[in-house]
């Protein structure tokens, strides 16, 4: 399976960076549950399950725009956000990516995936993870920091308590973020930041399934708020080091 999934990302990575360079695909399609559809977006969901369809037999993919899609004996499952970063891509900010997740469909949980594939458009990257052959970077083995930097990921919002950058700053911790929580994910299990936060309930599980796989492979560990499904919305999360988590993890996260 992982040989096709990385075909498949590396294929539509080519094309939403072309489609970057060329501005494509910017103006707004849709809008849903306060969330815009672009152009790019509707494109780059439909190239890709019409490859997973044509690449397996049969699979339920449970994809950002279009829903919930099925073929065959539906033996798999699949889940793939086209453009984490959507925001970022619609400004000319180069920092966004392709997430797809798979394995055999039982519960259609997190537990399911057995597979994950992100593309980072800009670098050219893949970084993927299969039981066999366990985390790569563009088909190598992928390798992590000794220790990770005092740089946290946080998400900024509303819902997000005060407390959780005030013990950042007491902490003497950097807060960043790139507007891309996949990637935000895979950075933090690769220890280029010692924790990912995001208390905002508004990350759904496809946005950060593929970094979830790869990062446990990393030794990540993770605590999320709100429902395991593949179908879930709303959730929050934090995650890094256990003593990162032990940390943060009274300091909102929906709940």
């Amino acid at each position: 399976m992982l040989g096709r999934l990385e075909a498949i990302a590396a294929k539509a990575s080519w094309m939403l960076w072309s489609y970057f360079k060329d501005r494509r695909g910017k103006n707004i399609v849709g809008v849903r549950e306060g969330d815009v559809t672009r152009a790019v977006d509707a494109e780059m969901e439909e190239y890709i399950y019409k490859m997973l369809k044509s690449s397996f037999e049969g699979g339920v993919l449970i994809a950002e725009e279009g829903g919930v899609y099925r073929w065959g004996d539906e033996r798999y499952v699949f889940v793939v956000d086209p453009l984490d970063g959507s925001l970022n891509y619609s400004l000319g900010i180069p920092i966004f990516a392709i997430s797809i997740a798979g394995g055999r469909r039982r519960d259609e949980t997190l537990a399911d995936l057995e597979y994950g594939v992100l593309a980072v458009p800009s670098t050219g990257d893949i970084y993927s993870y299969s039981p066999e052959a366990g985390a790569l970077k563009n088909g190598r083995s992928l390798q992590r920091r000794t220790e990770a930097s005092n740089v946290v990921f946080a998400a900024m919002g509303e819902a997000v308590p005060a407390a959780v950058f005030e013990k950042m700053a007491s902490m003497g911790l950097k807060g960043r973020s790139l507007g891309c929580s996949s990637l935000e994910l895979l950075l933090t299990a690769l220890n280029a930041a010692v924790g990912f936060v995001d208390f905002r309930r508004k990350l759904r599980a496809l946005d950060i399934a593929a970094s979830l796989v790869i990062g446990r492979a990393m030794g990540l560990k993770y605590v999320i708020w709100g429902d395991h499904s593949l179908h879930a919305k709303g959730i929050s999360i934090l995650a890094g080091s256990d003593w990162f988590i032990n940390e943060f993890r009274g300091l909102g996260g929906g709940g």
